[in-house]
């Protein structure tokens, strides 16, 4: 890769309000990512000590219980724009309660002008449609909730 294509992934981060972009391809790993590194957490100012009233103990907050999915997800293979259908006002690609295998067109994702075709990869029908049309997405965001075969 070279530092035009990263230019390019870097104006397609911008346009699409991405905060993170990950690629590994055949050895190669990039990883860029905008705005504050939550990783690394930046030392925070000391102050003179200030009398201050007694404060009353934070309530706990709880967790709602998360409800484990049944189904297996495609996921993006890349960041970029991702479209249920070939172009504006055609037929979806895949809808609820369609059979796919692992050779099933199941959206386009469209990064640096270019459409990439995305397969199911896997068997199953498809049980949800995760992603909004015509939005971004990440590398490894959940597009599709499948229900294996």
């Amino acid at each position: 890769m070279d530092l035009k294509e990263i230019r390019q992934i870097i104006e397609l981060m911008k346009r699409n309000e991405l905060s993170l972009f990950h690629l590994e391809r055949d050895g190669f790993k990039i990883k860029l990512r905008k705005g504050v590194d939550f990783d690394v957490a930046p030392a925070a100012p000391v102050a003179a000590p200030v009398a201050a009233a007694p404060v009353a103990a934070a309530p706990k907050l709880e967790a709602a219980p998360v409800v484990a999915s049944t189904g297996v997800f495609i996921t993006s293979p890349m960041v970029g724009t991702f479209y249920r259908s070939p172009g504006p006002g055609e037929k979806v690609f895949v809808s609820i309660g369609d059979t796919v295998d692992e050779n099933t067109t199941v959206c386009i994702i469209e990064a640096m002008k270019v459409m990439n075709e995305i397969k199911a990869e896997k068997r199953g029908v498809i049980k949800r449609v995760v992603a909004e049309d015509a939005t971004p997405v990440q590398f490894d965001s959940h597009l599709f909730e499948i229900e294996p075969a």
